[in-house]
């Protein structure tokens, strides 16, 4: 999990770099992106819509990853932190953002994390079978990219 974290907030800190956000607000975009993951893997067709985002079917824009990260900074974090409405708007602008680049990190293989490693962080190994399938979906992706 500790990868993954640090992996997710590497990439807010890029998303971020030149704004003025406090770190309060980095580890709070940090944590809805991370949460947002769970919830996801854990729920019905979760892995499916995770393997979706990964794989760039679906865009960080327009996937319920980044919708529920969204929804969890403004409702959860933004009001613990005491951020006005525009500031919880401006903050929560970046998760996109962030999500894309955290698509890119995976995809790159320079983070050493996978589609499959990010399921068994989050606690969707309890369905072996379909963490069984993604890996070897990721492997036979993996082997078809492979520079010759």
């Amino acid at each position: 999990m500790s990868q993954l974290s640090d992996l997710i907030l590497k990439q807010v800190q890029s998303a971020a770099a030149g704004r003025d956000l406090s770190s309060s607000v980095l580890n709070g975009l940090s944590d809805s992106v991370l949460n947002s993951i769970k919830q996801t893997a854990t729920s019905a067709n979760g892995v499916q819509q995770l393997t979706e985002l990964f794989t760039g079917k679906t865009s960080a824009s327009s996937s319920s990853v980044t919708a529920l990260a969204t929804q969890i900074f403004s409702s959860q974090v933004a009001g613990k932190l005491g951020l006005s409405s525009a500031a919880a708007s401006s903050a929560s602008s970046l998760l996109p953002t962030i999500i894309n680049g955290l698509v890119s990190a995976i995809s790159s293989k320079g983070s050493g994390m996978n589609l499959a490693s990010i399921l068994s962080a989050v606690g969707a190994a309890s369905n072996s079978s379909t963490v069984s399938k993604v890996t070897s979906i990721v492997s036979k992706l993996g082997g078809l990219f492979k520079k010759r």
